[in-house]
Formats: C-alpha cells, structure tokens, sequence
C-alpha cells in the first residue's frame, strides 16, 4: 500500500477515475510509473486529490508542470487536462494516440476553442508581430517561458498583426524594452505608452511625456502590489474568502508586478492630461483608482473562475454595472490583474466632473 489519495489507499489503477487514467495517459511515462508505486514496499505516496497526484506526477518525471502533446502541438497542465470532461479529453486522446482523421481533428479543434487552449503554433504567430514593430531581435524576447509568451500573444491580438509603417507601435516597442526586464513587462510598458502618449504631438514630445509620466508613478505604485496567499491553488470559495479578509482587515488586493501597476494607472491619464503637473494630485488619483478597485471588488465577490492552461492559474472575470474587473490567481497568490470602469459610468461621472477633484 504505497499510494494514498486523500488518505485512501490505490493499490489499483481501477480505483481512480476514469477521467484521472485517461489524463495520466498523456503524462510521458505517467501510468508506468502509477504501477511501479502502488506495487513499491519501499516508497510511500500521498496526494490530496487527482489533480495535486498529476501534477506531482508531471513534476517529479519531468521537472515542468506542463505536459507535451506533440500531435497537436500544446503545452498543457494535468490539472487542466482533468478539468476537461471525458468527452474533450477524448477528442483530444483520439488525436494524440489514435488515427487521425478529419473528424477526430475537428473535434480536437473544437476542444481547443472552447477552452481557449493555445498550441506552441498559435503562440509562436507572435514573433510575426514583434518583427513588425521591430524588436523581433531583441535579445529580452528571445527566451519565453509559457506565460510570458501568453502575455505576448494577447499584446499581438489587441494591436493586430498588420501593423507595418506604424511608427507609434515602433515607438511604444522601443520605450518598453527601455523600461522591462522581463518579457511580461514588455507588454506592460508597450500599453502604458499607447495609453499615455495618445494626447498626440512629435515623436520626442510623446517619448519625453510617457518617460516623465513613468518616472512620476512607479515610485507611488510600491504599495500597490500587495495580496494573499494561500498554501495551494485555491477554489472560488476560498479566493472570494480570502479576498472578503483582506479588505476586512483593510489590505489591499493589488497587482502582481510593478509594470502591471503603471499600465492600470495609466489610465488615469485619459481624464486629465495635466496630472503630470501636480505630483500631489497624481498620488491621489492613483491612490483612489486603487480604492474605486477595492470598494468593486468588496460589492462583487468572485464565483466561476477559468483555470489556466498550465493548470496553475486562474482567471475570475467580474461583470459590474459601473466597472470590470479580473482577479488573477497566480503561484496561489491573488491579485488584481485588470480594472476599469465602463465607458457608460465614465460618460455618467463626466457630467458632473471627473471624481478626482472631490478628493
């Protein structure tokens, strides 16, 4: 009795779900090593669940938490595998050990859209982009782990792929390799400085404002990156728990990186261009853009979630009448990855005078 799974013991395969033996199936060398430790006298594993047994699987085989399907080309989490269903993770079995056929690759297809999985393929289309806008050299973005090249990959979607002679994207590429030191951060500076250098004027007069506006708000953003951690990838109840203590106890869910930060705060930009001349007044705003956060997300707590495709992570989208949000867990720490407000409750605010001037 060598393997235990929330405290039962597995002394055979037929003793685990269905769904958990088709997903070992796609870990290299997964149900040979599942019969070696139940059939071990010298080796005692225990697990919590299915999902933490695959992905300790994964990671003790091959020191990633992603798997391989080489057929369809796609980087993979376990615990993501067995979020799927019997039914897509047969379509996705069908493909990687059966015989492909149209159908069978239809149905594959059909897997990946519904659970907005991205294959190595899709993701690599970004490099397209980056030549674009001419860092496609740059030696930052040449060595990508899977979020980073997440990350890139949804930068491409937002600007679009045809992006030749757009000087300004040339421009905001080069001010973020200035500022990042990490792929992610590439992307947060390039949407920084679209956002803050949209008020137009000469190429230097927009390089000159966006590196004012830059060094004028990183140093006021040190006390935004704050959120819990929980000691494993949380459920939504326990993520809703966690974020209703936090502000209970007035801690702040804040970003997971200071670029991330400065791309959020640059919005603020958007409703009074002439911040940048009253340091005061920036702190202030920025500080009640981080509370106008808090305060949503205290009136509307998180339910279904979208895990990630590294079976890591997770996604809760928040819906308001008056803003959106996007709560991110990452590494089992939460934050806030996105919040704005709505362009109807902007136009509303607008009518009695940006809220910052109450302040």
């Amino acid at each position: 009795m060598s393997v235990f799974i929330a405290g039962r013991s597995i002394p055979q395969a037929n003793l685990v779900s269905q769904s958990f033996r088709h997903a070992l199936q796609f870990i290299d060398g997964g149900e040979q090593w599942l019969k070696w430790a139940m059939e071990s006298p010298e080796h005692r594993y225990a697990f919590s669940d299915e999902g933490t047994m695959l992905d300790g699987v994964q990671q003790g085989l091959h020191g990633s938490r992603m798997a391989w399907l080489p057929r369809i080309g796609l980087q993979i989490g376990p615990i993501k595998l067995l979020s799927l269903g019997s039914s897509d993770l047969g379509a996705l079995r069908d493909i990687e050990f059966g015989d492909e056929t149209r159908l069978s690759h239809s149905e594959a297809q059909g897997v990946l859209a519904r659970h907005r999985l991205l294959t190595n393929a899709e993701l690599g289309a970004s490099r397209s982009f980056l030549a674009s806008i001419g860092v496609a050299d740059a030696p930052l973005l040449q060595q990508l782990d899977f979020r980073e090249s997440v990350a890139l990959h949804q930068l491409a979607g937002e600007v679009g792929m045809s992006t030749a002679g757009r000087d300004d994207l040339a421009d905001a590429a080069s001010f973020a390799l200035l500022h990042a030191r990490r792929p992610i951060e590439f992307a947060d500076y390039f949407r920084f400085y679209q956002r803050v250098s949209a008020g137009g004027g000469s190429r230097e007069h927009r390089l000159t404002r966006a590196t004012r506006a830059l060094q004028q708000v990183l140093p006021i953003l040190f006390g935004f990156l704050d959120g819990p951690q929980l000691p494993q990838l949380p459920s939504p109840e326990q993520v809703r728990e966690a974020i209703a203590a936090s502000l209970a106890a007035n801690r702040q869910i804040g970003y997971a990186r200071i670029s991330l930060a400065a791309q959020q705060m640059a919005a603020c930009f958007d409703h009074d261009p002439d911040l940048l001349q009253d340091d005061g007044r920036l702190r202030e705003v920025a500080r009640w853009q981080l509370r106008d956060a808090q305060e949503f997300l205290n009136e509307h707590p998180v339910s279904r979630g979208q895990l990630g495709q590294d079976g890591a992570s997770v996604q809760f989208a928040i819906d308001g009448s008056r803003a959106q949000a996007l709560v991110q867990v990452e590494d089992n720490v939460i934050t806030l990855q996105d919040y704005r407000r709505t362009r109807q409750y902007l136009d509303d605010e607008a009518q009695v005078g940006y809220r910052a001037d109450t302040l």
